[in-house]
């Protein structure tokens, strides 16, 4: 099908819910979406620039679209879902790893309910606990807690001829053989499911008040063993990490990235307790935003797992927030909050999980032996912000420093992954002679500094930081076009309201005070604000010394002694002709020559 007859088809497409399904020339599905107006979602992939890397490449392919409607958006996630999942495209996000998650599954409708490790979850009317990320700790993890709440672990408990060893290491009460009363049985497993929700008042209230029953019927050795079992659970639970006291049940995520894959991290919290830690990688460039990586990972993950907790704390916006969370209530049955942290414990939670999330991918980094950088959270944010084709990972920011026009410095800072890289940094000794003019004096530090760039053929910036307003960032502008560098993405920081101009936006961005992006917008600034008067001061040192003539070719100090006998100070010397200069003990035509033309004018440092 030709391109002109695609356009037809998405043009003729109704503006309703449904899903949509791209397809190549052999029919082959390349992409499943959903939308809430097939027309309007599916003509903006027939948009010639604003699209995503990943869907242009998608659409070169693209010779055939398929549609079905359905009755309401939450239909069509629903069967979105289905469909990715069963197809698998190649160009839909996807988690890279098929791992099966660990659970621990009961069924209270068995005649001898047993925990028991799977992997294989589904929605069958068993309860399941987890997830979990590796089945050897939590084969480790349930034989603990064994030690205390003696339930059975095997399969099928009724055909058991014999008690099995588990029995005899004390693992396990024997129902199988009927070695203990089925209710005591029953209560054994109602505190195994406590104890694997974190529910540790209703676990020890069950105890304390079968101790004391046992206490009232004058059975003291069955007392002291509930006594001593109880003390066993409070240790083991208090070695469980607390991180909140209201006993909730949260999956808390977190997110890291590279230019080509990105990393989520999710913290298991049951009860208020920390319980395990996951991790879930994706193969994605960075041009796709972390809102679409989440996403997806909260459609794929959610979409197949038997049991969701109370809330998922997620570290930004999505897109369709409130239809998704609708979808996990009535997927999971029970009220689920799906939102961005609302507290202080809440966003310490996810800057922990992103903590996780960035050591984990650094991991995988180092024995994969990959060279790619996990890239800094306030460049990618400026990415997004900026809407840059590609990450800011090397920025240059440049400030001018003077005193009533008096030793006009120029400085260029360069910070690469959102760190400074010093070696690189660079000062320049502003030549601007007429009245004091920051534009002009800024103006020249750019021009000079990427007409050096281009002469030495060294790499350019992906970001040009500029510290000032809309002046400031014109000028900057104008001397890049020069070069013909104006294609280069240049943005100006205006102090005390610190918003953000670009060539495209006069109107300015205003970004959220502890936003990481402008973090590092800030400390690009300082830095090149405090370099550029650490050399304003240096110079206007030497000045007032006469010492900054040492720095002339062919002047001494020797010579530079003899100048400042002769006329005075070095704004003096600055005044003199070369007849002049030559004429001063010690020094020749060739070397006076050489100081006035050094005088006029002096190159980057």
């Amino acid at each position: 099908m030709k391109m002109s007859d695609l356009t037809t088809l998405v043009h003729d497409l109704p503006d309703s819910p449904g899903v949509y399904l791209w397809k190549d020339e052999k029919g082959e599905i390349l992409y499943i979406g959903k939308a809430k107006s097939l027309r309007k979602r599916t003509r903006s992939y027939l948009r010639k620039r604003g699209l995503f890397r990943r869907h242009w490449e998608m659409m070169q392919r693209a010779r055939d679209i398929e549609t079905i409607l359905t009755n309401t958006e939450r239909e069509a996630l629903v069967l979105e879902q289905t469909l990715i999942k069963k197809h698998q495209p190649p160009y839909n996000l996807a988690l890279k790893d098929d791992r099966r998650h660990a659970w621990i599954r009961v069924d209270m409708r068995d005649e001898i309910p047993t925990f028991e490790i799977t992997r294989d979850a589904e929605k069958d009317g068993a309860t399941y606990f987890g997830p979990y990320g590796s089945t050897k700790r939590l084969e480790r993890f349930l034989d603990a807690i064994r030690r205390f709440i003696c339930v059975a672990a095997c399969r099928e408990p009724t055909k058991q001829k014999r008690v099995c060893m588990d029995y005899h290491l004390e693992r396990c009460t024997g129902p199988c053989q009927d070695y203990i009363p089925r209710e005591d049985y029953i209560s054994l497993v109602e505190q195994m499911c406590y104890f694997l929700e974190g529910r540790s008042e209703d676990l020890t209230r069950v105890l304390r008040r079968q101790m004391d029953q046992a206490s009232k019927e004058m059975n003291f050795e069955k007392a002291a063993e509930i006594r001593d079992r109880l003390q066993d659970i409070e240790i083991l639970m208090s070695k469980q990490t607390v991180v909140e006291f209201t006993g909730s049940n949260r999956d808390i995520l977190g997110i890291s990235r590279t230019e080509q894959a990105a990393l989520i991290e999710m913290l298991v919290i049951r009860g208020g307790r920390l319980i395990g830690t996951d991790n879930f990688y994706f193969e994605v460039d960075l041009d796709v935003p972390d809102a679409e990586v989440l996403t997806t990972f909260v459609e794929q993950f959610y979409f197949s797992i038997p049991k969701l907790p109370d809330e998922v704390i997620l570290p930004s916006e999505i897109d369709d927030m409130s239809l998704i969370n609708e979808w996990l209530i009535e997927s999971a049955g029970h009220d689920v909050v799906l939102k961005t942290p609302d507290d202080d414990r809440g966003k310490e939670l996810v800057e922990m999980a992103n903590k996780n999330a960035y050591r984990d991918l650094r991991k995988m980094l180092i024995l994969g032996e990959s060279e790619e950088e996990i890239v800094h959270p306030g460049v990618k944010e400026l990415k997004e912000v900026l809407n840059l084709r590609q990450a800011p990972m090397r920025i240059e920011g440049f400030d001018i420093a003077n005193i009533q026009g008096t030793d006009p410095t120029g400085s260029c800072v360069v910070f690469v992954n959102g760190e400074p890289y010093n070696k690189r940094y660079r000062m320049f000794r502003v030549r601007v002679k007429e009245t004091p003019d920051d534009y002009a004096m800024m103006r020249e530090v750019v021009y000079r500094r990427y007409r050096g760039i281009l002469e030495r053929k060294d790499a350019l910036p992906d970001l040009v930081l500029i510290d000032g307003g809309k002046g400031q960032l014109n000028v900057a502008l104008s001397a890049l076009s020069e070069l013909g560098l104006e294609y280069l993405p240049v943005v100006s920081v205006a102090k005390r309201e610190e918003i953000l101009y670009t060539r495209s936006n006069s109107d300015g961005i205003e970004l959220d005070m502890d936003s990481e992006g402008l973090h590092l917008v800030q400390h690009i600034r300082d830095e090149a604000h405090r370099f550029a008067q650490k050399y304003h001061h240096k110079l206007r040192e030497k000045r007032f010394s006469g010492s900054i003539l040492e720095e002339a070719p062919g002047i001494g100090k020797k010579r530079r002694t003899a100048l400042l006998e002769a006329f005075g100070s070095y704004e003096d010397v600055k005044k003199a002709s070369v007849k002049e200069l030559a004429g001063v003990e010690g020094m020749t035509l060739r070397a006076a020559e050489s100081l006035r033309s050094w005088l006029d004018g002096s190159d980057e440092s």
